[in-house]
């Protein structure tokens, strides 16, 4: 008698045994495949979301009057040494910025003033020449601004730095006087929002 109770003990055991192995690799399997059917789901519902949500960004425009000139030629005038360091001194007030482009004009003065930070970050100069009607050569600014995506440093003219900003969306800017070349202008574009603007300087008084 000991002996079957025993026997039934043992298969009964067994019996138990079997059946939450099989429990277990069923629940094993539906939780896969619970897994996979959510990861479906987020799938589809990302690739579902709204186009302008996707490639929203935020972007910097650095903008800044070329630096210090020297008095000749008149037409087209280089840089004198105090200019020259200004424009050195970029590299400094934006190792901390990432940039995408550089842009600036037809003119040397403007050109020579980004040479330093095209040459520290191995980006070359867009030039977008400053033609008449001025209109025509700001809305050829704002164009290069959005043909590439990330930040850009412009180097314009006291006459275009603030009407550049105006058309990207920012403030009105005072005039910049003829003998200040310090200022440094951050227009921070955001998709959806009103433009923000920080006015601050950049190398020596």
């Amino acid at each position: 008698m000991a002996a079957g109770r025993n026997l039934s003990h043992f298969r009964f055991h067994v019996f138990t045994q079997m059946l939450k192995c099989t429990i277990e690799h069923y629940t094993s399997i539906n939780i896969k495949r619970l897994s996979l059917l959510t990861g479906l789901i987020i799938l589809t519902c990302l690739s579902l979301a709204p186009i302008s949500q996707a490639h929203a960004e935020n972007r910097l425009i650095i903008l800044v009057r070329h630096a210090e000139k020297a008095d000749t030629p008149a037409n087209d005038p280089q840089l004198s040494p105090k200019g020259e360091m200004r424009a050195t001194s970029l590299i400094t007030a934006l190792n901390r910025t990432p940039l995408s482009q550089l842009i600036a004009t037809q003119y040397l003065r403007t050109q020579q003033t980004l040479a330093p930070i095209a040459e520290a970050r191995h980006l070359p100069v867009t030039i977008v020449e400053a033609a008449k009607p001025i209109e025509e050569h700001i809305q050829l600014i704002v164009e290069q601004v959005h043909a590439v995506r990330g930040n850009t440093l412009i180097a314009g003219h006291s006459n275009t730095v603030p009407l550049i900003i105006k058309a990207l969306g920012g403030p009105e800017v005072q005039t910049i006087g003829e003998e200040d070349y310090s200022q440094l202008f951050l227009l921070s574009l955001n998709d959806g929002q009103p433009a923000s603007l920080i006015a601050t300087r950049y190398g020596q008084e």
